[in-house]
């Protein structure tokens, strides 16, 4: 069963979270501007032996803002770090989605001996030129307004995020997929996530796709396993991985584009990473 809890933080702040299981912590990190409900399917399908903990990410979902926003994400890693201790895990693996993919990764770079292992999915690659051309026109600015015209611009940007990314490019070089592939009851809570975590919605999707550079895993030594969903929204700049060499720890895990394909290998990734007999020691 998935419960819900909140913990307290520095300076009176709360972080809001859904946990299950027992045994290895396993934080799963989601991306922006959703909330810890859409690790809920990831949760279900985990192995036995793993207390899967899923946070809202400061400022998204339930949880309070951070205290000391930043561009990039410094705070984000602070935060994460506050909230292991809280829970009283010195050591976790790391699942990430999106820009919970890159929170993880820079956790794993300042704090390596705080990591088991590394599960990353929907990370890419951008070019230096690709990433400010998106930080100039991917988020809208979703103040509200009057007339009600900020619910229709979150609306706009989530309902095109089904068939083009980026979102605002809508011709045939950057489809993706048919309009039919997410089903409205998916785009409505998307919608209401994005409008709950308000006008700074795009603070942590901003710094992520500063981030978004595939060479910050070079330096890692743990183990990484990066999920290369064929099904995913960002797999034509998931697949530029392939242009780097790896070294032995980092391995990509290939799957097909069913929901179904995706969550088996997050199953069989999170499975193999921890039966390394130091993590069973512990």
């Amino acid at each position: 069963m998935i419960k819900r809890a909140y913990v307290d933080l520095a300076e009176g702040s709360q972080t809001h979270f859904r946990h299950a299981g027992s045994g290895i912590p396993l934080i799963l990190l989601h991306p922006s501007p959703l909330s810890s409900a859409w690790m809920e399917p990831v949760m279900r399908t985990l192995p036995a032996g793993i207390a899967a903990i899923a946070p809202d990410t400061p400022g998204y979902g339930a949880s309070d803002p951070l205290s000391e926003p930043s561009e990039d994400l410094t705070g984000y890693v602070k935060w994460l770090k506050e909230f292991m201790a809280a829970l009283g895990h010195e050591r976790v693996g790391l699942y990430g989605s999106a820009t919970g993919a890159q929170i993880a990764i820079e956790f794993a770079r300042a704090w390596p001996d705080s990591t088991h292992f590394l599960v990353l999915d929907n990370a890419a690659h951008f070019t230096a030129e690709e990433r400010e051309a998106m930080l100039l026109r991917y988020f809208p600015d979703l103040s509200p307004r009057e007339d009600g015209g900020h619910l229709q611009a979150a609306w706009e940007m989530i309902s095109a995020l089904r068939q083009w990314f980026p979102w605002y490019q809508q011709d045939e070089e950057h489809r993706i997929g048919s309009a039919g592939a997410v089903p409205p009851e998916a785009l409505q809570a998307m919608l209401l996530d994005q409008l709950r975590a308000g006008p700074d919605y795009a603070r942590a999707y901003r710094a992520a796709l500063r981030n978004e550079d595939a060479s910050r895993l070079l330096d890692l030594s743990l183990p990484v396993r990066v999920i290369r969903w064929q099904g995913g929204i960002l797999r034509k700049y998931s697949d530029r991985y392939d242009a780097f060499e790896w070294p032995a720890n980092v391995r990509m895990t290939h799957c097909g584009p069913a929901m179904e394909q995706r969550l088996a290998a997050i199953r069989a990734a999170v499975t193999e990473l921890t039966e390394i007999p130091r993590l069973r020691a512990e």
